[in-house]
């Protein structure tokens, strides 16, 4: 008896939908095609796993994973690093023949393997990258109902990392630079000695301080402060600023008159100072200073780091006013008092703009350059 291939068809798409139709009423959200894979795996006729199902699952959730980053308020670099990550897992699947196992354990291991050996990423670059890495395939791989191949791989250990910071005669010179320019241009004396005070003053980021409006800064009245509206991890906080600089940025404003939603750190042209700008005045004041260390604007904020904890003593304190993503570890135990940040606010001040004979400079911790990351 011969076989209706057109009625067999009828009846599995009936099948396809009546499945689907329960998935929908079970409060299953993924997409249609990775449940239809389920079910057809179910029947025997194969599902994820197979032949470039591991790529097609990675291209498509990568995507989504990247929508779901930028929704949550993720800054662009690091969805950038997600990108660069899961793409370059992908084009060593593609380029080994392996893309179709991605989601095994041992091909995990090869692509960490071959990772290290292509690129001799240092250990923080290598510890990030597999954090990316796990944290997204775990993610695709609950959604979509398979192994984690990241469930019994240990992450490196985070490497400890020595910073750069600056004394407070080192950052005298490198102020001294900026106030003498080698192109005296119209307002960048003044502009660039501003970016750095604000810099190592606030410990604030670069991407930070140039994202500063009018309209996040109090100015007025005894306590002066600044709202970082987007910190790491998204999280906005309020930190105090130091009377030194807001006496300079009150002239400012006296002088501008701008609106709330302008910007206070400008190029010369009076559009918002890009980062790319703010990091040319550190460095080029840094270099005409003579500083042979390495100076960036995460330097100034070490920098800040060190002279807090040196003229305090305490870590809690530098966390808190560096607005560190994760404060478990310090604000459980300890509050900081609104008044004890005020006092640390100034004693920074203090070594940035000291009175001609100031004090000497110790030596920075390991635990304050952690904090300031």
């Amino acid at each position: 008896m011969g076989v209706n291939a057109e009625a067999c068809d009828r009846a599995a798409l009936v099948a396809l939908g009546a499945a689907l139709a329960e998935a929908r009423r079970g409060k299953d959200l993924r997409p249609p095609f990775v449940l239809l894979a389920d079910v057809l795996a179910g029947l025997g006729a194969g599902r994820a796993g197979g032949p470039r199902a591991a790529e097609a699952l990675l291209v498509r959730g990568r995507e989504d994973w990247l929508r779901r980053l930028r929704s949550a308020g993720r800054s662009e670099s690091a969805l950038r690093a997600y990108r660069n990550a899961i793409d370059d897992l992908l084009g060593w699947g593609r380029s080994t023949g392996r893309v179709d196992a991605l989601f095994e354990e041992r091909v995990v291991v090869e692509y960490l393997d071959g990772y290290r050996r292509r690129c001799s990423p240092a250990p923080a670059t290598y510890h990030r990258r597999f954090l990316l890495l796990r944290r997204f395939m775990r993610w695709v791989a609950q959604r979509e109902g398979i192994a984690d191949p990241f469930a019994e791989l240990d992450a490196p250990q985070r490497p400890r990392q020595e910073a750069d910071w600056l004394t407070p005669e080192e950052f005298a010179r490198v102020l001294a630079a900026a106030e003498q320019p080698v192109r005296r241009l119209a307002g960048m004396a003044g502009r660039d000695r501003l970016v750095l005070i604000a810099l190592v003053t606030t410990g604030l980021r670069r991407a930070e301080l140039v994202a500063l409006d009018w309209g996040d800064l109090e100015l007025g009245g005894e306590a002066p402060s600044l709202l970082v509206r987007r910190g790491k991890g998204g999280k906005p906080r309020r930190q105090p600023l130091p009377e030194v600089l807001a006496r300079e940025l009150r002239a400012l404003d006296a002088e501008r008159q701008p609106a709330a939603a302008d910007p206070v750190f400008t190029g010369l042209q009076g559009g918002r100072l890009q980062p790319t700008i703010l990091a040319g005045i550190v460095r080029r004041s840094a270099q005409r200073a003579g500083i042979e260390k390495h100076v960036t604007a995460h330097t100034l904020r070490h920098t800040a780091a060190t002279w807090l904890r040196q003229a305090t003593g305490d870590a809690r304190l530098v966390a808190e006013y560096l607005g560190h993503a994760d404060l478990s570890t310090v604000s459980r135990y300890a509050h900081v008092a609104s008044d004890e940040l005020r006092a640390g606010a100034e004693a920074i001040a203090a070594r940035a703009l000291p009175s001609p004979s100031p004090p000497s400079a110790g030596a920075g911790s390991a635990e304050t350059l952690a904090l300031a990351a």
